[in-house]
């Protein structure tokens, strides 16, 4: 969270943090923050899912940029915010953007991928993605081909560190509360390129992550895992919602 205090900008900003994890000394260690005067805590008494929480967060946010963004990613350039605004100030048809990613271990995080489909979705974590066209299908969906080192339009990023207009956030009413966790944010990508409005990926700020993604596992974990169940649940209302129509970053 210091990072986040100590970046230099231009203009103001405003923290918000929403506390999902039920835990009494964190949420306590949180409360702490409001000694910041930009900074502003939601303790929930129960998880109220991942959807929820940033609509709820946002729903108190004033500026005219969010930037939606997970607790494990660390922004130690203290200029990020700044270059963010000004790419977006610089690109008017950008309306959701998101930075490169990077590991812990040094490996970029794989943050940005082609519009789901369900089939290689199950594939992927099965003896299926080895199989020579499938395997092409699946690199293809996970965009290994992809220079990261170049600002480009993609079909998705994920939302563990977006920054989107908020008047375009308010038009597609947020994050669709239809999903609890995952699937909501290809599903907004989606209806940011059907209203013509790109989303870019923009290499120029580095952030880092800790790598860990809990939808992680194979075929294996599915029956020991509940991230992984509600991953394939979602992506199946997913699919049904999506799947008789165009990628719209192409029509």
């Amino acid at each position: 969270m210091e990072y986040l205090i100590q970046q230099k900008t231009d203009f103001d900003f405003e923290i918000i943090i929403v506390d999902n994890s039920c835990d009494a000394e964190n949420a306590e260690r949180l409360r702490q923050l409001k000694q910041h005067k930009n900074v502003h805590v939601i303790i929930n008494e129960k998880n109220i899912g991942y959807i929820r929480g940033n609509n709820l967060g946002v729903a108190k946010a004033q500026g005219e940029y969010l930037i939606i963004l997970n607790p494990d990613i660390l922004c130690t350039d203290e200029n990020s915010l700044q270059k963010l605004i000004d790419f977006m100030e610089q690109n008017p048809d950008v309306g959701i953007a998101g930075p490169k990613q990077v590991n812990d271990d040094g490996s970029i995080a794989m943050t940005v991928r082609a519009f789901p489909k369900l089939f290689l979705q199950i594939a992927r974590r099965t003896f299926l993605r080895h199989l020579p066209l499938i395997r092409k299908w699946v690199a293809y969906d996970e965009m290994q081909h992809l220079d990261y080192t170049k600002t480009q339009p993609v079909d998705w990023l994920q939302s563990s560190f977006w920054i989107i207009r908020k008047n375009l956030w308010q038009e597609f009413g947020g994050l669709s509360e239809d999903y609890f966790i995952f699937m909501s944010d290809p599903d907004l990508c989606f209806k940011c390129w059907k209203k013509g409005e790109k989303v870019m990926y923009y290499p120029k700020v580095e952030v880092h992550a800790d790598g860990i993604r809990c939808s992680d596992g194979g075929i294996s974990d599915f029956f020991t895992k509940w991230t992984l169940r509600q991953h394939f649940k979602e992506a199946c209302r997913y699919w049904r919602k999506h799947w008789t129509k165009k990628n719209p970053r192409k029509s």
